[in-house]
């Protein structure tokens, strides 16, 4: 028999600009979704032992562990790697926190998530942040140093508001914002029929760019049209701002941009989110977009207010 113990949830997030750059201190603007994920934790009779069920968005188990109290040892699961993945993740809590987990209670753990796991929205830093809850300690220090990524999407669902994220000496330093553009029902989000992997992507461009090819003049004018994008009144001025910010991005990267490789016809804008190549991208709307972007066999059309969280 279970008794309700605690809720957790986080929301999900995009990253709107600042791709890559974020890592050598430009500004990126980061916007928290309307879909997330929740961590409930149920007391049970067996005791000094942890199960642990994760849900998709359909409400289909896609991940099943049972870990012994107090060491996590794995007694049982469905998926190795994730169970190792989130093995490590308790026993960091366990670290920092010490009370956390004691071996004296059985625990059952039930994660939902609201979107397919495919859609890059953060089913990995909506966990942490609600491991961290959970344990009340930093997501920050739960995330450790060997994340090869920025961390802003820890910010973004920490805080759930958009965001300007920046690192100083590697620190965040973070500024909530107010993102509500008057010509918001002329954007959505596509989805690209696959997942892209940060870690992955981070690695090409670590070991694929040099630092030196990075300019202080091309971080500085990220950092500029991020900080510009929030105050646009005009869908013509956002464009013209991503337009220059993806061609940027596309030269130091020396690939072409996702509108250039796919959708070279449309007339409205094509914009990458996060790490180029998979996951959504932004789309400014032009008459006849759905079946444009259907025919070419991307049906994953998502309208800005459906999308992104507003308080």
């Amino acid at each position: 028999m279970h008794r309700y113990r605690r809720f957790f949830y986080s929301h999900g997030k995009l990253l709107l600009t600042g791709e890559y750059f974020i890592l050598f201190g430009a500004c990126g603007l980061a916007l928290p979704t309307i879909k997330g994920q929740s961590l409930t934790i149920f007391k049970h009779n067996l005791s000094s032992v942890l199960h642990w069920i994760s849900y998709d968005e359909i409400n289909q188990p896609w991940f099943e562990g049972i870990f012994r109290l107090p060491s996590l040892d794995i007694c049982y699961e469905t998926e190795k790697n994730t169970a190792l993945k989130l093995r490590d993740l308790l026993l960091k809590s366990k670290k920092i926190q010490k009370n956390f987990l004691p071996n004296s209670l059985g625990i059952y753990v039930k994660t939902q998530l609201e979107f397919p796991r495919n859609w890059g929205l953060g089913s990995s830093s909506t966990l942490i942040n609600n491991i961290a809850k959970w344990a009340k300690i930093d997501p920050y220090m739960l995330l450790g140093n060997n994340f090869l990524g920025s961390g802003y999407d820890i910010a973004c669902v920490s805080i759930s508001k958009p965001i300007i994220y920046k690192l100083w000496n590697q620190k965040p330093h973070i500024i909530p914002i107010e993102f509500n553009p008057p010509f918001k029902n002329q954007l959505f989000f596509l989805h690209l029929n696959k997942k892209q992997n940060t870690c992955d992507e981070i690695r090409y461009f670590r070991s694929n760019i040099r630092s030196s090819n990075i300019s202080n003049e091309n971080i500085e004018t990220i950092s500029s049209i991020t900080q510009k994008i929030p105050f646009c009144k005009t869908l013509k001025e956002f464009e013209e701002l991503l337009l220059k910010h993806e061609k940027i991005i596309s030269k130091i990267l020396n690939l072409p941009t996702i509108k250039e490789t796919y959708f070279p016809d449309y007339l409205g804008v094509v914009k990458s989110l996060g790490a180029w190549g998979g996951d959504f991208v932004l789309i400014s709307s032009r008459k006849g977009m759905k079946n444009y972007f259907s025919n070419k066999g991307f049906d994953t059309l998502i309208s800005f207010d459906e999308m992104i969280f507003k308080i």
